[in-house]
């Protein structure tokens, strides 16, 4: 046998990551809503107010109904697998339904109009009145009943409720005519069936008799109740089997209790009102020496006893409470019960004159006496009823084929009878119909009109407003897929934004020098780099390893690094810097360094990788950065970086840097970014909202979830500034290259302008703002 085929562990793993990426675009798409709210909401009111319009305008419908009650003048004997009334239900039920708007009918119906009936025929031609009619007649089954529910249209009321009376009458004409003259073939077709089902029968009744005679079958089980003789008798033994079981199991707890009693010394009358109950009235009787006037003086009490429950139940079907021979039958059963307890108190009284030891004594005997006869009686029906168990299975093979030929003798025989009933009542009943229909349900004057309704009109309009609004909110979002504000980032993205970067300044000089927060430290501009460095120490102070990415080309990731790298070094950090981007070495070119060894020797060299990365790494002008650039190029960077080379230099630099920031292709242009985010703690990603698409961000993210890369937060680099009073400048002194005249009043440092949108051209950089708490989205 083959196996079932297991489903695999990636479609196990899929399944998930798709209920969350569904749950994810709806959730984008209520914030796509949510931004676009005065769209929806406008678009959501012009839907109600088209509504209104409709319902103040549109043509008032008025509609009767009446109701029809199907049903069968006898039962149905074509069909033996169901009742008639269920045969109505699945087979009749949909013929009337369309019987009821075919063309027939409704001209029928038309002859039995006034010309005041036929306001919704106004000005339409005589020969499209059938066509109008038939489309405004509605016929539907309730379900689960021999109801059909005839209804109209119209826009007047009294001409709706005297189509669906013409309609009806119609109907009811249609079927007498249809009935008569069809009873002569019912009858040949049900006679011939008749002919081959008595054929089937006698076959089969033959085949039962010769079974019978071979099994020598007594024939015993009449309608499947009486069993075989055999198979009774072993019933009987298994009953009285398990009564004795169980009578001798009590006998056996009651005598343990009695004897655990009489070793602790406690009071026996309790047993003693009990053993009557366990060893039988009688013998208890003669054990405590009741006479025998009185037994038959109980019996008797307990006989007219039951005679007067039985005639107060009987009264009491035709006779109130408080009547008085109620009244009296109940005051001579009290009587009667009052005289028993008192017969049964005397016995038990002299019961209860023996000893203590001697009460103990007596009880734990007659329970051992009467243990043992029921013992006796137990083997006794073992065995017999193991010989009685092993003959009727041996029985039950021969009965099986006789019990199946009896069935269908049965099932051919009420089939015979019926066939021939049925051709009897058609010979007989010459006229009658099949199916009758009886108007249960008169059309009544419609109050109110049906169409148009309020409720309905309203919740079309808010539905149609919401439709409209949710295929507006897409198509705008399709065409403008640009970043609106900071808050619409983080909500859509998931994920914090640590700085904002202003347009940086071109600086003269190669190398470092051309850093602004190595040329000029004190700029308004380095201050989002060590806003930056703040943000990673103090939120994610465990990531040592960084990748720096973007989404597309030119979004300035390399800028962002270089600049987040010299600030690491000014705050005493040992920090190395290596450009990973073998396919357009940015990091390389900026620095200065397109001549020199570097990463590409690395991981192709075969010596040690802590020998190779010190022989491959620079030093720059500060002590604490270095630099491991790009290398000779390749031709196969993503071969390269996937091997353990790198893993292993990333190791080597962990343990001789306090940071390793690696410069990234962008995700969308190469998978790079990807491999070396496995190996490392975060990524760090950089990019343009005027520049950078909403949609692919989106999918960067995404992808960067699937991966399992945890994505550190967001740089927005190249944002546009505005004047700031109030927090980088103080009245009365310097500050970020700020100066006061002579009144004390601050003047700004000269600001370079980006060129930026005018969307986001009024982002504030500072502090207060570069920083902004995770808001999932």
């Amino acid at each position: 046998m083959h196996a079932e085929p297991q489903p695999r562990q990636d479609q196990r793993a899929w399944a998930p990551q798709q209920d969350m990426l569904l749950i994810h675009g709806l959730l984008r798409q209520l914030q796509v809503m949510r931004y676009r709210k005065q769209l929806v909401l406008a678009i959501m009111g012009a839907a109600v107010l088209c509504g209104a319009l409709y319902y103040a305008v549109a043509t008032r419908y008025f509609s009767a109904k009446a109701a029809l009650l199907i049903s069968q003048a006898g039962p149905d004997s074509l069909n033996s697998s169901v009742t008639g009334e269920e045969a109505v239900r699945r087979n009749t039920m949909p013929t009337v339904v369309s019987i009821l708007t075919s063309a027939k009918v409704v001209e029928g119906a038309l002859k039995r109009l006034t010309p005041e009936d036929c306001a919704d025929f106004a000005g339409k031609p005589k020969g499209a009145w059938a066509s109008i009619l038939r489309s405004g007649i509605s016929a539907n089954a309730v379900r689960a009943t021999s109801i059909v529910e005839v209804g109209y249209r119209s826009k007047d009321p009294h001409g709706a409720v005297n189509v669906v009376h013409a309609v009806v009458q119609s109907y009811l004409d249609f079927m007498d005519e249809i009935h008569k003259g069809s009873t002569g073939q019912v009858v040949a077709v049900l006679t011939q069936e008749r002919v081959q089902v008595a054929e089937q029968f006698n076959r089969r009744q033959a085949e039962l008799i010769e079974a019978r005679r071979s099994f020598a079958d007594m024939g015993l089980r009449s309608d499947g109740k009486t069993l075989h003789p055999l198979v009774q008798r072993a019933i009987f033994f298994n009953e009285e089997l398990i009564r004795v079981q169980k009578r001798r199991v009590e006998l056996d707890a009651r005598l343990a209790g009695i004897r655990q009693a009489m070793d602790r010394g406690e009071n026996l009358e309790s047993y003693a009102l009990a053993m009557a109950d366990v060893i039988g009235a009688e013998v208890f009787s003669a054990r405590i020496h009741s006479s025998s006037a009185e037994a038959e003086a109980r019996i008797r009490l307990a006989h007219d006893l039951a005679t007067a429950r039985g005639e107060l139940a009987t009264l009491s079907e035709h006779l109130g409470p408080r009547h008085p021979e109620v009244l009296a039958i109940q005051q001579r059963i009290g009587l009667t019960e009052v005289l028993l307890r008192d017969y049964q108190g005397s016995s038990l009284e002299r019961a209860l004159q023996l000893q203590p030891g001697q009460l103990g004594t007596w009880l734990a005997g007659m329970v051992v006496q009467k243990r043992d006869e029921l013992w006796q009686q137990e083997q006794l029906l073992e065995r017999q009823f193991a010989q009685t168990r092993d003959a009727a299975i041996h029985l039950t093979g021969q009965l099986a084929q006789i019990e199946l030929l009896e069935r269908d003798v049965k099932r051919l025989g009420d089939l015979n009878d019926v066939l021939l009933n049925q051709i009897a009542s058609l010979d007989l009943q010459q006229s009658g119909q099949e199916i009758r229909a009886a108007v249960v349900q008169e059309p009544s004057l419609p109050s109110r009109p049906v169409s148009p309704r309020l409720s309905r009109v309203g919740i079309m309009a808010l539905f149609s407003g919401f439709l409209l609004s949710l295929v507006a909110v897409n198509v705008l979002e399709t065409l403008d897929d640009r970043f609106r504000s900071l808050e619409e980032i983080q909500q859509r993205l998931g994920t914090s934004v640590l700085a904002m970067v202003r347009q940086l300044a071109p600086q003269e000089g190669s190398g470092l020098e051309s850093l602004a927060m190595y040329a000029n430290p004190t700029s308004v501009e380095s201050e989002s780099f060590r806003t930056l460095r703040t943000a990673l120490t103090l939120t994610h102070h465990d990531a040592r390893q960084i990748v720096v990415s973007s989404t597309e080309p030119g979004d300035g990731k390399t800028t962002v690094l270089a600049n987040l790298g010299v600030c690491l070094a000014q705050s005493d950090r040992r920090t190395l810097l290596i450009d990973a981007d073998m396919r357009k070495p940015g990091l390389t070119n900026l620095l200065g360094m397109r001549e020199q060894r570097g990463l590409s020797e690395i991981l192709r060299s075969q010596e040690d990788v802590a020998q190779s990365a010190a022989a491959n790494t620079l030093a720059t002008c500060m002590d604490m950065l270095d630099v491991i650039p790009v290398g000779p190029r390749v031709s196969n960077p993503a071969e390269l970086l996937s091997g353990t080379r790198l893993s292993e230099l990333l190791a080597w630099a962990s343990s001789r840097y306090d940071y390793v920031l690696v410069d990234s292709p962008p995700s969308l242009a190469a998978s790079d970014m990807a491999i070396i985010g496995r190996l490392v703690d975060g990524v760090v990603l950089v990019m343009q909202p005027t520049k950078n698409r909403r949609r692919l961000v989106t999918r960067v993210i995404e992808e960067q979830a699937l991966l399992k890369i945890p994505v550190l937060g967001l740089v927005l680099n190249r944002i546009g500034a505005e004047e700031s009073h109030g927090y980088y400048y103080y009245q009365g002194g310097d500050y970020y290259g700020g100066h006061s005249d002579d009144e004390g009043e601050t003047v700004d440092q000269e600001e370079v302008e980006s060129g930026a949108s005018d969307e986001f051209a009024g982002w504030r950089c500072g502090p207060r703002q570069l920083i902004v708490p995770h808001r999932a989205a």
